[in-house]
């Protein structure tokens, strides 16, 4: 069920995909908005403000963002949606050079990056790759980095006489096979989080902190609810089972509904229940809550200062956990160096930018609750509902939607929790779907990092030491704090043979948005710092920076400092050889760039001297 057009709203009639329509919407309901309420859920929305260009459509051909069009100014117009996409031969030939190309992964941009191309192809049959990429650049990808796209693109535009099979992927043997979900993805048919729920389903709207740290009190919730006419005001009291999931077993520290006192800003409190339009008419402002703001502590410097207060009780020191690898005599081999570098490093927040935002719906039948979200992690969804709810986890069915980009964002749950609850207590179906400011404002992020590090080698470049020791600001809740505590030692001195390693790391709680996993795990952060001194110390050696790491690579045989033999997988030094080439030609063209600048820099100063220069 989406947004219910008022009784007195005149129908908006338009051609949509070659058929006559009429919608009966507001005015200025988004195109994105009324074409996915008429079954179009083809057409995805990300961002919802015009930025990622998830939810492209043609209107009259060109390509458009849905989001941004009120329904009102597509009247007589023809709109063209993915689900146009056989309609002509273009679209096909599209489809099918996406996935032979592998240009659908995740698939939440693929339609809209779909839309533009058509578009492009129908003004420019044949267009360069210049063409392409400024033909979808206003449709974000994070997942394929957009060279198999423009590959597609390019392919789809020529008449294509090699031998395929019908869904274009190549035959005999050594071919590769299409991603089995490629064709659905590149035809819009594959369902995310937020395009199905039953049809009957309540809407749920998360009541959330405006302040990183406060206590609070709730006024009188059952006049309220009466007053809006809301199905259910849920808040902790509401939980059948434990109020609380994480991660690890010992670390189950963050509330589905926070009780008397938030720690990060974005901390759900409450939600409401019912019809859409109810929910959003609703001003935030209106609820009976009374807030005392306390002063937070934000960024670890804070967190860990002598006299902070601590965040959790069980944790007095801020500090969550530590991580520790010490293998040789640091000390020794920093003395015995031929040159040494160190530095501070500090790394902030970095959003995971998923173009999906999270979504989902749940249904009890019985003892029993289904709920269909968008996850990295059913299984560990499984579990946390189960113990929310407090019923075995063989009473809980996970059925995971189609992952719109996750990048570790989706591994901790984050509608799962009070989808259950709101389901499970009404027994109804209800669905969420978050806004892009409420998904960036309540879930995880990659761990801030505040990191020292020194290195040392010998004459010869062979590294002979490497310390480091970095907080990672886990955020408000423990998430996937200690796996970043106890994996960054392991890797801060690089894919590099290190005899004298002592590696420290520590995670810690703040009243900031929660931290957890993204791609590595911490590892990236150490990387940035351990990479910048590998290029200091090649500079005070004299030795070219391509070098001095394929001196020092991780070979077969060799034993990391973890005291992990590798029999397999070192291939940092075959991926070096590989590339020397382009560095050798990327240092030749740098030294005519110079050679070049520093003639006109002579020449400057020659006419600096003749003629006078106004500086």
């Amino acid at each position: 069920m989406d947004h219910v057009a008022p009784k007195d709203v005149e129908p908006i009639a338009f051609e949509l995909n070659g058929a006559p329509v009429a919608l009966a919407a507001a005015p200025f309901t988004s195109l994105a908005d009324a074409l996915r309420g008429a079954g179009n859920t083809g057409t995805k929305i990300g961002c919802d403000a015009g930025d990622c260009g998830a939810c492209t459509v043609l209107l009259d051909g060109e390509a458009v963002c849905a989001c941004l069009v009120p329904l009102a100014q597509v009247r007589d117009r023809a709109v063209s949606t993915i689900e146009s996409v056989d309609n002509d031969p273009v679209g096909g030939r599209l489809a099918n050079a996406f996935s032979r190309h592998g240009a659908a992964q995740c698939g939440i941009c693929t339609p809209g990056m779909m839309q533009a191309a058509r578009a492009l192809l129908a003004h420019v049959p044949a267009p360069s790759r210049t063409e392409a990429e400024a033909a979808i650049g206003g449709v974000l990808c994070r997942c394929t980095g957009y060279i198999k796209i423009i590959d597609a693109i390019c392919d789809a535009s020529h008449d294509l006489r090699r031998s395929h099979t019908s869904d274009g992927v190549g035959v005999g043997v050594g071919a590769r096979g299409p991603y089995v979900d490629a064709q659905q993805k590149a035809r819009g048919i594959t369902e995310f989080g937020a395009d199905r729920a039953p049809t009957d389903a309540l809407w749920l709207r998360v009541i959330r902190a405006p302040y990183a740290s406060a206590t609070f009190t709730f006024g009188d919730l059952g006049e309220f609810k009466q007053r809006h006419g809301l199905d259910a005001v849920l808040t902790a009291r509401d939980v059948p089972g434990r109020n609380s999931f994480g991660i690890f077993p010992n670390t189950k520290d963050q509330p589905v509904f926070a009780e008397r006192h938030v720690r990060y800003r974005g901390e759900a409190v409450a939600a409401l229940v019912g019809s859409r339009d109810l929910i959003e008419s609703i001003d935030a402002i209106d609820f009976p809550i009374t807030w005392t703001e306390t002063r937070g502590l934000h960024g670890v410097e804070s967190a860990l200062a002598p006299q902070a207060r601590a965040i959790h009780e069980t944790h007095t020191d801020n500090v969550l956990t530590r991580g520790n690898l010490k293998c040789g005599d640091v000390a020794a081999g920093h003395a015995h160096a031929a040159a040494s570098a160190d530095g501070s490093f500090e790394t902030p927040f970095v959003e995971h930018a998923y173009i999906e935002p999270e979504a989902g719906y749940a249904e009890r039948d019985g003892d029993t609750i289904t709920i269909a979200a968008s996850t990295q992690a059913p299984y560990m969804d499984r579990e946390e509902t189960a113990a929310v709810l407090g019923i075995p986890e063989d009473r809980v069915i996970i059925a995971p939607t189609a992952c719109g980009g996750g990048f570790g964002g989706k591994l901790d749950v984050a509608v799962q929790p009070f989808l259950a609850v709101a389901a499970w207590t009404l027994n109804k179906p209800v669905r969420v779907v978050y806004s892009r400011i409420e998904s960036m404002a309540s879930t995880t992020k990659r761990h801030p990092s505040t990191i020292k590090a020194k290195a040392s080698a010998d004459a010869h470049g062979r590294l002979t030491a490497y310390e480091m020791t970095g907080d990672f600001n886990t955020g408000a809740y423990a998430s996937w704090g200690p796996t970043v505590a106890n994996r960054v030692p392991i890797h801060a001195h690089g894919p590099y043979k290190v005899p004298n390693v002592w590696n420290r790391t520590r995670a810690v709680y703040t009243n900031d948005t929660p931290s957890g996993a993204f791609r590595g795990f911490g590892v990236p952060q150490s990387a940035i710092a351990n990479e910048t001194l590998m290029d200091d110390l090649a500079n005070k050696l004299g030795i070219d920076r391509w070098s001095i790491r394929h001196i020092n690579a991780l070979r077969v045989g060799d034993a990391t400092a973890s005291g992990q033999v590798l029999a397999a997988s070192a291939g940092l030094a075959p991926c070096l050889d590989a590339l020397k080439p382009a560095w050798d030609k990327a240092l030749d063209d740098a030294a005519v760039h110079n050679a070049t600048n520093a003639r006109h820099k002579r020449g400057a100063g020659i006419a600096c001297m003749w003629y006078g220069c106004g500086n």
